[in-house]
């Protein structure tokens, strides 16, 4: 992969005034309230926005997106075929392609992409890669795994971690043969076998797989008195100690993906324990989306609000380029012209 960040990028924060940032901040809480999908809150239908409020200088690589191929649209073919109106199955992938340029994506992967055939890729292959994933249910889930790494993708995921079955003793094993990271969604509510405080036992027994951690345990885990139980976006004052903290200090195979409402509340609850987080794993950390909107500009997406969040650190140059470009390129064997 060539081409993703242009060289007269700028890595200066876009100016913002308090009033807009309070603006967002509170859009941003009240996205926070809506009901679950996917164990994460949809996008509100688009609206205007005012230009340039919380649209990022810097370029990225979006390491969490989902997209269905237009000619499997309405097919039954893979299950995010069939979301409902608004979401990533009913986005065409030119309204993929506008999302991802309104938030600055030189690069992405696209979650679950398997070997379907996408125009979007075919017109530029140094743009997109795709993860291989499989039904929660049914047989021959590892099957259709192993075929889409035979056919060239780069990854695993995105899958609901289920505990340790044999289908994930499998993906770990795929993982490991193709030298490929795996991204998991860790929500214990919904998947009780899927205990997050034990996941730490399969991170040392593979320890050359690359993890990627997202989701609302990954991100409820940075505080020490998280409960799994409630399965909720907590809220309010971070206390040091968390498992997820812990473990990405820990073990040098395990990164951070910072999409959805998860990773926008785990900014956003407590900036300044989020700011030394941010910074002391700022090589494990990379930008994500998931965000179902078809615009990438307005005031309830989920990429403006994580971008305006991230902003608001008022992190280092260097550090910026690690969370939106460098970890992703490195970790995905990406070439940057």
């Amino acid at each position: 992969m060539q081409h993703l960040c242009h060289p007269n990028c700028s890595h200066q924060r876009p100016g913002m005034s308090r009033r807009d940032f309070l603006t967002t901040a509170t859009l941003a809480a009240a996205a926070l309230t809506l009901p679950q999908v996917r164990g994460q809150a949809p996008a509100p239908a688009p609206t205007d926005v005012a230009p340039g409020a919380g649209l990022p200088t810097h370029p990225l690589i979006d390491i969490h997106m989902h997209q269905s191929p237009d000619n499997l649209r309405g097919s039954g073919g893979p299950a995010n075929t069939k979301g409902k109106k608004g979401g990533s199955a009913a986005r065409t992938e030119a309204e993929f392609l506008t999302h991802q340029k309104n938030i600055n994506a030189v690069g992405g992967v696209l979650l679950g992409g398997n070997d379907y055939e996408f125009e979007l890729i075919k017109k530029t292959p140094y743009q997109f890669v795709r993860f291989a994933s499989a039904g929660m249910v049914g047989g021959g889930r590892e099957a259709v795994i192993e075929k889409a790494l035979k056919n060239g993708a780069k990854g695993i995921g995105e899958h609901r971690y289920e505990g340790d079955i044999p289908f994930t003793k499998a993906c770990l094993d795929m993982a490991k043969e193709y030298d490929v990271p795996i991204l998991y969604h860790f929500q214990e509510a919904l998947f009780p076998l899927g205990v997050y405080a034990d996941f730490y036992k399969l991170i040392e027994k593979y320890p050359t797989v690359k993890f990627i951690g997202h989701a609302i345990d990954w991100w409820g885990a940075i505080d020490k008195n998280y409960s799994s139980k409630g399965g909720t976006y907590p809220r309010g004052r971070v206390t040091a100690g968390g498992l997820t903290d812990t473990w990405l200090g820990r073990y040098p195979n395990l990164y951070a993906d910072l999409s959805a409402t998860s990773g926008n509340t785990g900014l956003l609850r407590d900036p300044d324990f989020a700011k030394d987080f941010v910074n002391r794993h700022q090589d494990k950390i990379m930008f994500g989306s998931d965000c179902p909107c078809t615009t990438g500009s307005v005031a309830s997406c989920w990429s403006v609000i994580k971008l305006v969040a991230l902003n608001q650190l008022q992190l280092s140059a260097a550090v910026q380029q690690k969370i939106y470009i460098s970890n992703a390129a490195k970790l995905l064997k990406l070439k940057i012209a």
